[in-house]
């Protein structure tokens, strides 16, 4: 039985903007959960916001570093369905 991916020519990765809102969507849920563990102190807010920054950072380069923003859209000519 043939893949859905080989079915429909799928690509084999998500594309970029699903990666980048996965990126935003677990950047907020991790700055919930440790600014609810690292507010008591001045320390704990350094250090959450040192975190958030690298984290913010890292994700974005992950994300602008993918093949999907480097690599030109491919010719998938899609024959009609009359001249099938």
């Amino acid at each position: 039985m043939a893949d859905i991916r080989e079915t429909y020519d799928l690509p084999k990765r998500s594309p970029v903007p699903h990666r980048h809102w996965a990126l935003m969507v677990g950047f907020v849920l991790l700055a919930l959960v440790l600014g609810g563990l690292l507010h008591e102190s001045a320390v704990g807010v350094a250090l959450l916001a040192i975190a958030l920054l690298t984290i913010v950072f890292a994700g974005v380069q992950m994300v602008l570093r993918s093949r999907g923003l480097r690599e030109a859209p491919g010719s998938h000519p899609v024959r009609p369905p009359s001249a099938s």
